[in-house]
C-alpha cells in the first residue's frame, strides 16, 4: 500500500464517519424512540471508519493479487510456448509486483541464484516481454529483479575487512 492509497483510505473513512455521525444527528432530530446517545453515535461511527478503512485495503489488496496472477499466466505462458528449456530446467519468470510498471524477478532452479547465468536474461527477452506487456496495457518496460545466493563467511568477512 503506497502513501497516497494510504491516505485515500484514512480519508474515507473519516467521511464514513461522518455520514454515520449526520445520520444519526438527523434521527435523534426525527425519530426519538429510535435515537441513541453520542457515546454510542462515536462508537458506531468509529466501527464503521475502521470498516470502510479494511475495506479499501483488502479492496486494492485483491486488484493487486488480480492483475499479478493475470500477467503472471501471460507471461508463464508466453515462456513456456517459446522457452521450453529453460522452462524445463527451472527458469522462468515471476511477477513480483504490477503498479505504473512491473517488476519481475528471474526465477532460478532450486540450487542457483545470481551471479548464475540466467538463460532468459537477455535483450531479446526483455524486449520480446515489454512488448508483451505494452500489448496488456503495462507501459514502459519492466523493473528486472535477481535472487542472490547468499554471501558465505568468507565473503562477509572480505566485504567487512575484517580478514
Amino acid at each position: 500500500m503506497t502513501y497516497s492509497e494510504f491516505w485515500l483510505s484514512v480519508s474515507a473513512s473519516i467521511v464514513a464517519s461522518i455520514i454515520v455521525t449526520l445520520a444519526a444527528k438527523i434521527t435523534l432530530e426525527r425519530w426519538k424512540r429510535w435515537a441513541i446517545g453520542f457515546g454510542a453515535t462515536a462508537l458506531i461511527a468509529a466501527f464503521v471508519g475502521v470498516v470502510v478503512f479494511a475495506g479499501i485495503t483488502v479492496a486494492n489488496a485483491v486488484s493487486a493479487h488480480l492483475a499479478r496472477s493475470s500477467l503472471q499466466d501471460k507471461i508463464t505462458t508466453y515462456t513456456k510456448g517459446h522457452y521450453p528449456e529453460a522452462v524445463k530446467q527451472g527458469y522462468g519468470v515471476e511477477v513480483l509486483e504490477v503498479r505504473e510498471k512491473a517488476f519481475l524477478g528471474f526465477k532460478y532452479p532450486e540450487s542457483k541464484a545470481y551471479p548464475d547465468p540466467h538463460p532468459l536474461s537477455n535483450p531479446v527477452f526483455s524486449a520480446e516481454i515489454t512488448k508483451l506487456l505494452n500489448d496488456n496495457g503495462i507501459p514502459g518496460s519492466p523493473v528486472w529483479g535477481y535472487r542472490m545466493k547468499p554471501a558465505t563467511a568468507e565473503q562477509l568477512e572480505k566485504l567487512l575487512g575484517t580478514e
